[in-house]
């Protein structure tokens, strides 16, 4: 028998028989290790700790994935969707949750279009200014052109008095809106009134006698067209008969049904046609009465605006007006020299504008257009990244264990959220091994596992990983051992426990 199963066959008796041994160097003292005392004793307490019994170390452990992972947002914010539940299996790469990034996309577009804009003007650069934007240059030269030779022109008299006559207006309104309304404007008014009310009344009656006119011309038409079509129906009826009796009708017969039957067709569409013209009379009744009541309200409305007194508003209004008059004329009196040095500023401005729209690029231009284009590049990929960090992608392929958010929750960053586990991977994870204990332990060395739920399962693994660094518990170092099995039970859950025995290495 193998030495590995003689040492597991030794230290299962021991524990099922109670003895409890002590491993004591003949050099220094160590501490004291106790086994438990049987099977059952080692079930009922998993706090247990590890004992060497004959030289074999007992452990008790843990079953766990093999990995866990707990995700979080890298930014807080509210939460727009969850897309897996707890029992979901994901793959590397998948969107599981989202926070509300409609800023953010808004962000992404006005990216984007800085970056066509930057690729644009380098472009433009490049193949130089087209033609629209050449001939455009050139209209706007000569447009500072005309405007400086009109203003190098002399000011004539007649400008002169156009600016005064409009100065003597805006004058006389502000005296009317000051003064009130005179008789003369208000008969005026009251005139216009008058006016429009009796074109409307001339119209109403208008309408009306063609609207009667109509209406007698239909019912006469309705009329002509009943005599018409019972004309039609004898002469047909009679034709009926003769046929049905095996007659034969005579041309004329057959040419007096066929004029009765058009003038039957021609009654009807007359009768139409005077339906329309009074449809149309009708809606012009409605439309033309409409418009000529409005005409009526309007001049009551302007006597009523003239009868009211002026508002500060007004007059107000009519001050600006003189105001500006007079700032006309004193441009054309006195600030003349000062127009011409404007206009010929902006025929410069045109010039230079034009020279350097058909100027060669030079190499900085173009060095400075290509790192706006990089730096467009840089902010849009900066917006997309920063998109991603608003999402929680699944690192691995694995199980989602728990979920801990809902749609429209708001979340910290950095809060927990889901939790994934590779649950078609276990380990079993021994977490109190002293010094002692691990000094007995190398990685590789074959164990074997009993499961307290499960006493009939035996599995056999090795040590995958020793953690290098133990934690200080205050009377003690401990050190956790990560063990794989060879092969698995599918009844084993997450947490349950094990207890380990270790071949181990010394």
């Amino acid at each position: 028998m193998p030495r590995f199963w003689l040492i597991v066959i030794t230290a299962l008796g021991l524990i099922l028989s109670g003895c409890a041994q002590q491993v004591t160097p003949d050099t220094e003292p160590a501490p004291t290790v106790v086994a438990p005392t049987s099977a059952s004793t080692s079930a009922e307490s998993p706090s247990t700790a590890p004992a060497i019994v004959d030289g074999t170390l007992i452990a008790h452990g843990r079953v766990q994935p093999m990995t866990v992972i707990d995700l979080s947002f890298v930014n807080g914010g509210s939460v727009s969707e969850v897309l897996v539940r707890p029992g979901d299996r994901v793959r590397a790469g998948d969107v599981m949750a989202s926070l509300d990034v409609r800023l953010l996309n808004l962000t992404i577009a006005e990216a984007k279009v800085a970056l066509a804009e930057a690729q644009a003007n380098y472009e433009q650069l490049r193949s130089g200014a087209t033609p629209e934007q050449i001939a455009q240059a050139e209209a706007e030269i000569e447009r500072a052109r005309a405007r400086l030779a009109d203003a190098q022109t002399n000011v004539t008299q007649s400008d002169i008095a156009a600016v005064q006559a409009e100065l003597r207006e805006a004058r006389a309104v502000l005296e009317r809106l000051q003064k009130g309304i005179t008789p003369e404007v208000r008969a005026r008014l009251e005139a216009a009134i008058a006016e429009n009310k009796a074109r409307l009344q001339t119209r109403i009656n208008t309408l009306a006698g063609e609207k009667t006119q109509l209406e007698s011309q239909i019912e006469r038409l309705a009329n002509e067209l009943r005599n018409a079509q019972d004309d039609y129906s004898r002469v047909a009826w009679t034709n009926q008969q003769i046929v049905s009796g095996g007659g034969q009708l005579t041309q004329a017969q057959i040419d007096n049904e066929t004029r009765l039957l058009r003038a039957v067709e021609n009654a009807e569409r007359r009768l139409q046609e005077a339906r329309v013209a009074l449809e149309t009379v009708r809606q012009n009744e409605f439309s033309e009465i409409a418009a000529y009541r409005a005409e009526v309200e309007q001049s009551e409305a302007l006597l009523a605006d003239a009868l009211r007194p002026a508002t500060p508003d007004q007059i107000a209004a009519a001050e600006k007006r003189i105001l500006q008059a007079q700032a006309r004329l004193a441009q054309l009196t006195i600030n003349h020299p000062n127009e011409v040095a404007v206009y010929e500023a902006e025929l410069r401005k045109a010039e230079a504008d034009f020279a350097r729209l058909t100027a060669d690029p030079t190499s900085a231009q173009l060095a400075i257009a290509q790192a706006r284009i990089e730096r467009a590049e840089i902010e849009l990929r900066r917006a997309e990244l920063n998109r991603e960090r608003y999402q929680i992608r699944a690192p691995i392929d694995a199980t989602v264990v728990t979920v801990n958010v809902q749609p429209g929750q708001t979340v910290e960053a950095n809060q927990r959220v889901i939790t994934l586990a590779t649950l078609d991977q276990w380990q079993i994870v021994v977490t109190n091994l002293s010094e002692l204990h691990v000094s007995l332990v190398q990685e590789n060395d074959p164990v074997t596992i009993k499961f307290i739920a499960l006493p009939d399962v035996l599995l056999s693994g090795r040590v995958k990983y020793i953690e290098p660094v133990g934690l200080e518990t205050g009377i003690g170092t401990t050190y956790t051992v990560r063990i794989i099995p060879d092969s698995w039970d599918q009844r084993l859950r997450w947490n349950m426990n094990a207890q380990v025995v270790f071949a181990t290495s010394k």
